[in-house]
């Protein structure tokens, strides 16, 4: 099959008339596409629209797009075919030689497609499957798929048919307004005009723009709404699905003219009344004419003929003698012809047989005769007809002859179809009440709701669905609304046949006869359970909203920005120091605003009514009552709300903040307190945030440590990390047992690196605050440097053992000074004299020690003051050399306490233990990489051999070493030679002669 550039044409054309290109996607057509792959067995489906060099789909399973060119397609082909292209193996058919889908990606292989073809039989697509390795069709399969694209085709064309018909309804909308000897009205359910045609305009005077939204009742005569004429219409309408009538109406400028007119109601697709559709005639002059014509007549014609019903006589066998006027007006049956052949030639044809057979039965019987059936006008249309007969007896009860009428019932019989569609197809229950309280009608609605038959329901069996709790009230309003004959208005809950209960209005209006009596009610039951719900739950975000504004103390106001009126609730008023019957407005707000704060509450009003902005509207201001003279803060958030660029209305909320107020500027001055007390320390205080493991620190942490701010990182693992290692552990495990447990204070000793990387001795405490449940969210404190405590400690244990050792020698010194003495002494006295200069010289040596404690000393000085005592007996045995130094207090000391400590163990044990040993003791300044060092050896010979070093060091070697390696940062080395003890001692020359820190000597 190939196309023409004619056909083709037509073809698109035929494409576009269903309007489905480029559309969304619809559930219809996917699961058509879904069912194809099921039925295929294949993982790709799609139906397929092919347009002008393209092909798109409009559902596809397995694909993931919309849309491709045409050139490489395999519907392409498909257009070629009459009905269906399969194609088992596209690698084996020589149409597909080469084709990229198939030798590319994504390698498709099987393709099995039905046309879709228009009634006219244009292929304008395909529902096809396809899929990536061969496949054999089954003839089910290939039905199948010829049955979807059949399918999708009634879709299509269902689609077409809706657009045209909304295309037809405005058509006749547009026709509606073309009539202008009409006036066609339209308003909503409560009788408010919402159309007014140009006839109306023409007819009645007044424009759509002046009724639009205004009563229907407004063309009525005065009488006619007093008497509630519009919405008697409109309930005749709604009960009878018409309400015909022709009375007086008014015009614009107030003259009357008569009109018929017919109100009809109008509904929403789910057969819910939106409001009702009225059209009027000027028949002004029409009724003129009648009238006049009808008071002519009636002085020729008998009062059957002027009757407006047919009226007819029989015979005794019941054929028809006489017709009147009307009857031949009305058939246009030539007057004069009365025979059975006329008269049920113009009987609809369905109930000719019926109608015969009723009259010939009465005329049988002599019993009276009722029938309504369909009688052809003369223009050949049928209306309904209600035909009564009774026979006029002989003297002798036999029948005499027969008169009959016809009456045209065909509005009645209208109205009566249009009722009983109406019932049917309302969402509404309907149902007629008896003056007894029973039901004699309901509709399908109750049934398929409640589930009951109608044996079941009627006429007191539908109260078993009403629910227990409301049955009572609700008979209590049906009894009184029957008492006094009025409207019947209540709600209830009513049994769904599933056994849920939902909430229905249920309403009746009293039917009267043209008496006025009643003879039922018309009543409507209406769904409003989803109401009731909304409504129950306003009420509670009422009451929640009107919770919250109680517990919170909040007060509302309202501004009014078109009429300029400002609204406060009771609480807002308070805040300004007002009565709950005060005026409010503009110039008392502003009145008790205070001075201080009018210009900033001034610029947020302006801000928030700045179309530009987002209208919110947030300050914090101070309000002075001028009676007392109390200042409060109120903090006042609202919304503006806008009319295009135009603000309306300021809406919002506000408190009373004074107490916050006072309690930021107390924190306040407390911050402050704190800020200038840890300025004014030196202790480096800490705020340690458990929860986040955030520090803060205080200015000392740089003053006294050195540590800029860019150099702390603010967490607990930094202020860990800086502790000594040996110290670590045991912090970290004792400030965490106070933490987990129930403790409130901890304290502890540690060594701080300082930023040059010297370590400072720390007695840190810390108090830990704890959450309601005990768990520790904080913790203060403060480090304090016991630096120079611990030095000073250090110290002085230091000369409390030199003063325990120094006792124990000098009792040594004078022993050997007295053993000396007295080896080979023959004189008393000269031994005594001996005695006394020794224990002088040794006095003077500690004179010596202690002033070079605090003053600078030379070295000279220094080593004749440690040494008098040693060289006082001896004095060649002790050679001394080197430059007289100066040397500060503390490396004095230091050095005197060395020299002494030598001096006493080459005494006892040394090269001084004897009377042939020598020590050789010199000095000097050398310089090394820029830098000036001393050097001192004390070196020892003659004296006894030294055989080995000794296996522990004795207290004078350890106060050596500290003495002069720990206060000058010197270094000692002692060497234990066969020929005697050699000590060399040396420190930075610069460290001996420090004076930085004599106070510690």
């Amino acid at each position: 099959m190939r196309s023409t550039p004619t056909s083709e044409t037509a073809r698109l054309r035929a494409l576009e008339s269903y309007r489905l290109l480029d559309t969304p996607r619809e559930s219809d057509f996917d699961e058509i596409a879904e069912a194809a792959a099921e039925l295929c067995e294949a993982p790709i489906g799609v139906v397929n629209l092919i347009g002008d060099g393209r092909q798109f789909f409009k559902a596809e399973v397995g694909l993931g797009v919309r849309e491709t060119p045409l050139e490489s397609s395999f519907c392409r082909q498909a257009l070629l075919q009459e009905d269906f292209l399969y194609v088992q193996d596209a690698a084996r058919d020589p149409r597909f030689i080469g084709n990229p889908l198939v030798v590319g990606d994504p390698g498709l292989r099987f393709y099995a497609g039905a046309l879709l073809k228009t009634p006219d039989g244009h292929p304008v697509g395909t529902v096809c499957v396809l899929d990536t390795k061969p496949h054999e069709l089954t003839e089910r399969q290939r039905k199948g798929l010829m049955r979807l694209a059949r399918q999708t085709m009634v879709q299509m064309e269902l689609r077409r048919a809706l657009r045209e018909q909304a295309e037809q309804r405005l058509l006749h909308e547009r026709i509606l307004d073309s009539a202008t000897d009409y006036a066609i009205i339209a308003t909503d359910a409560r009788g408010n005009v919402t159309r007014w045609n140009a006839g109306a305009e023409n007819v009645l005077g007044w424009s759509e723009a002046e009724m639009l939204g205004h009563s229907a009742a407004l063309f009525f005569t005065p009488e006619d709404r007093a008497g509630a004429r519009p919405e008697t219409e409109m309930a005749l309408a709604l009960q009878n699905g018409s309400a015909p009538d022709e009375r007086w109406h008014l015009r614009k400028d107030g003259s009357r003219f008569w009109a018929s007119g017919e109100l009809m109601p109008l509904k929403a697709d789910d057969g819910d009344v939106i409001g009702f559709l009225k059209i009027l005639r000027d028949r002004t002059e029409r009724r003129a004419t009648e009238a006049a014509l009808q008071a002519s007549e009636m002085r020729y014609r008998s009062l059957v003929e002027v009757s407006p019903q047919v009226v007819w006589f029989g015979d005794a066998e019941g054929n028809v003698t006489y017709c009147n006027a009307y009857w031949y007006d009305y058939t246009g049956l030539p007057p004069g012809v009365t025979g059975e052949a006329s008269w049920m030639s113009v009987i609809h044809p369905d109930y000719r047989e019926s109608t015969r057979q009723a009259w010939l039965a009465a005329a049988r019987s002599g019993q009276s005769y009722e029938i309504e059936f369909p009688l052809r006008r003369a223009d050949g249309e049928h209306r309904w007809f209600l035909s009564r007969a009774k026979p006029i007896p002989n003297a002798d009860g036999t029948v005499q002859s027969w008169i009959g009428t016809s009456l045209d019932i065909h509005e009645r019989k209208v109205a009566e179809r249009r009722f009983k569609a109406l019932t049917e197809l309302a969402p509404a229950i309907i149902w007629f009440g008896n003056p007894d309280g029973g039901v004699s009608y309901l509709n399908d609605r109750w049934f398929a709701y409640t589930g009951q038959t109608p044996e079941q329901a009627l006429p007191f069996g539908w109260a078993e669905v009403i629910h227990p709790d409301d049955l009572d009230g609700l008979l209590s309003v049906w009894d009184e609304a029957r008492a006094r004959e009025i409207v019947y208005d209540t709600e209830a809950r009513l049994r769904r046949y599933d056994g849920q209960y939902r909430w229905y209005l249920i309403r009746a209006e009293p039917m009267r006869d043209a008496g006025g009596a009643v003879t039922g009610w018309l009543g409507s039951n209406t769904d409003i359970h989803d109401r009731r719900q909304i409504e129950e739950d306003l009420r509670k975000a009422r009451e929640q909203l009107r919770l919250a504004v109680e517990a919170t103390g909040t007060g509302i106001f309202d501004y009014d920005l078109v009429a300029d009126v400002l609204e406060w609730d009771l609480r807002t008023r308070a805040f300004f120091g007002l009565g709950p019957d005060a005026p409010v407005n503009l110039d008392v707000y502003l009145a008790r605003l205070h001075p201080d704060d009018r210009a900033r509450a001034d610029e947020a009003v302006r801000a928030a009514l700045d179309p530009a902005g987002n209208g919110a509207y947030d300050i914090t201001y101070r309000v002075v009552a001028p009676e007392d003279g109390v200042e409060r803060w109120v903090s006042a958030k609202g919304q503006t709300l806008f009319a295009g660029d135009r603000p309306v209305r300021l809406i919002g909320t506000a408190r009373d903040v004074t107490e916050s107020r006072k309690a930021e500027q107390i924190l306040r001055e407390t911050e402050e307190r704190y800020r200038l007390a840890s300025r004014a320390t030196n202790d480096a205080i800490w705020d340690w945030n458990l929860t986040t493991n955030h520090i803060l620190w205080n200015e000392a942490l740089q003053t006294a440590h050195g540590y800029g701010p860019d150099a702390v990182e603010p967490t607990g693992d930094w202020w860990m990390a800086h502790i000594h290692p040996d110290d670590r552990a045991r912090v970290d495990a004792s400030i965490h047992a106070v933490i987990d447990g129930t403790g409130l204070v901890w304290s502890s000793e540690y060594r701080f690196q300082r930023a040059d990387g010297s370590y400072a001795s720390i007695l840190d405490r810390g108090y830990v605050i704890r959450a309601g449940d005990g768990r520790a969210i904080r913790m203060i404190g403060a480090m304090l440097d016991i630096t120079a405590r611990k030095r000073a400690e250090e110290h002085q244990r230091l000369l409390t053992g030199e003063l325990q050792h120094r006792v124990k020698n000098t009792l040594a010194l004078v022993q050997a000074i007295a053993s000396q003495t007295l080896r080979g002494a023959t004189d008393v006295d000269a031994m005594r004299e001996a005695f006394a200069s020794r224990l002088i010289s040794l006095g003077r040596a500690h004179d010596i020690l202690t002033a070079s404690s605090w003053t600078e000393a030379p070295i000279q000085e220094v080593v004749d003051g440690a040494l008098a005592v040693h060289r006082g007996v001896a004095p060649h045995r002790i050679r001394v050399s080197g430059p007289n130094v100066p040397l500060a207090a503390k490396s004095a000391l230091s050095l005197a306490l060395a020299l002494h400590e030598l001096a006493t163990n080459a005494t006892k044990y040394g090269a001084l233990a004897n009377e042939s040993g020598a020590v050789d003791l010199c000095w000097h300044v050398v310089k090394a990489n820029g830098a000036s060092r001393f050097c001192l050896t004390w070196s020892e010979q003659g004296g006894p051999p030294i055989l080995s070093p000794p296996t522990r060091r004795g207290f004078g070697s350890r106060l050596i070493e500290r003495s002069f390696a720990g206060e000058v940062g010197g270094h000692v080395q002692l060497t234990y030679a066969p020929t005697g003890l050699v000590c060399h001692l040396e420190a930075p020359l610069r460290a001996m002669q420090d004076h930085r820190d004599e106070a510690a000597a």
